[in-house]
C-alpha cells in the first residue's frame, strides 16, 4: 500500500465532500462520512486482508490481543479528523482550538527548556491529528512547522490552505534549496520558536539516515533532526498526538540535549515506539507498506516484550 498514491487520489474528493458537510449539523456530517468509515472497517474482513495482517502482526509483536478494536478505533479517528478539517475550512479554527488540548507533559518541557528563551524542536510521528494539533500548540508557544510538501500540486495546494487556516508559521522543505531551509530554521529558533517536525519514515540506508532499532528490528531513520539539534544546540522533545473522540491531545516525552547523532536519533525512535505501543489506533502510518514489513519481520522473530497496556 502506497500512502502517497492513496492520499493523492482521495484528498481532492474528500475536500469537496468536507466543504458540503461542514455546514450541516454534526450528526448529519457523521452520517455522511459513515459510508467511508464503514468501507475502511469492512476491508479488515476481506480475504487475505492487508490491514488485518498488519495490525495482527503489531499485536503479536507487542503482546496485545485486540487487533480489531485497534483498527476499528483507527477508522473512527480518521472520521473525526475529517470532520475537524471540514469545519476548519468553512468556519475557521475556533472550534478546533476548543477541542484540542496541550498535555501538562509539554508544559513541563517548555518550562524546563527556558519558556521560549531558546529554540526547541518537537518531533512527532504521522498521526491522524498531527497537523490539527499545531493550532493549539501555536497558541501555547509560537510554533513553526517543517513541512515536506506533497509532490501532487493539487494536494500540496490543499495542505497549505489548511495550514494557513490553522495558524502556525511553516517552512517548506521539498522544493526549497537546503541552504534556504536552514536559514529559515535558524531564524525561527533565534526568535524562540518551537520548530515542529513530523517524521517516522523508514527506508534504505542512505547518506542522510542513521541505523536504529524499533520493535526489535533494524531500520534506517532520518538523520536531519539530530543534525539540526546539534548544529543549533537545541533540545529535541519527542511528542505524540492522541485522539479520544473529537478531543485532540498533544503530549510529549522527556526532552534531551544530545550531540551524538546516533544516540539522539535512537532516543526519539524509542520514544515513538513507546507511544505506538500505548496508543496504536492513533498511529495510522502503521499501515504504510514499509512499517508493515517491519511489523511482519518483528512478529516472525517472536520477540515479545512485556505486554503493552490497552489504550485508555
Amino acid at each position: 500500500m502506497s500512502f502517497r498514491s492513496v492520499k493523492d487520489t482521495v484528498a481532492p474528493s474528500l475536500h469537496q465532500v468536507g466543504r458540503v458537510i461542514a455546514g450541516w449539523p454534526e450528526g448529519a456530517g457523521r452520517a455522511a462520512l459513515w459510508p467511508i468509515e464503514a468501507a475502511g472497517k469492512a476491508s479488515y474482513f476481506f480475504p487475505a486482508s492487508y490491514v488485518r495482517r498488519t495490525v495482527g502482526n503489531f499485536c503479536r509483536t507487542t503482546g496485545r490481543s485486540d487487533p480489531w478494536p485497534i483498527y476499528s478505533r483507527m477508522m473512527e479517528n480518521v472520521r473525526h479528523a475529517a470532520l475537524h478539517f471540514a469545519r476548519l475550512h468553512r468556519h475557521g479554527r475556533a472550534q478546533l482550538l476548543e477541542e484540542t488540548k496541550i498535555d501538562p507533559s509539554w508544559a513541563r518541557e517548555y518550562e524546563r527548556f527556558g519558556r521560549g528563551k531558546q529554540g526547541i524542536m518537537i518531533l512527532v510521528p504521522h498521526c491522524a491529528g498531527a497537523v490539527l494539533s499545531s493550532g493549539k500548540l501555536n497558541h501555547f508557544s509560537p510554533a513553526t512547522l517543517l513541512v515536506r510538501e506533497p509532490k501532487s500540486p493539487a494536494r500540496c495546494a490543499l495542505m497549505l490552505e489548511y495550514i494557513e487556516k490553522i495558524g502556525p508559521k511553516f517552512i517548506l522543505s521539498r522544493n526549497t534549496p537546503p541552504a534556504t531551509v536552514m536559514r529559515n530554521i535558524a531564524r525561527a529558533l533565534k526568535n524562540g520558536q518551537v520548530v515542529v517536525g513530523t517524521t517516522d519514515l523508514i527506508g534504505r540506508e542512505g547518506a542522510d539516515t542513521i541505523e536504529t532499532t524499533i520493535f526489535g528490528q533494524r531500520v534506517y531513520s532520518p538523520a536531519w533532526p539530530a543534525r539540526i539539534a546539534s548544529r543549533f544546540d537545541i533540545p529535541i522533545v519527542p511528542g505524540f498526538i492522541r485522539m479520544e473522540g473529537k478531543q485532540i491531545t498533544l503530549q510529549t516525552d522527556e526532552g534531551y540535549l544530545e550531540t551524538d547523532a546516533r544516540k539522539s536519533t535512537q532516543r526519539w525512535v524509542s520514544s515513538f515506539e513507546k507511544f505506538f505501543r500505548q496508543y496504536p489506533s492513533d498511529w495510522l502510518f502503521m499501515l504504510d507498506k514499509r512499517w508493515s514489513r517491519v511489523l511482519g519481520a518483528a512478529a516472525a522473530t517472536n520477540r515479545q516484550p512485556t505486554p503493552a497496556r490497552a489504550e485508555g
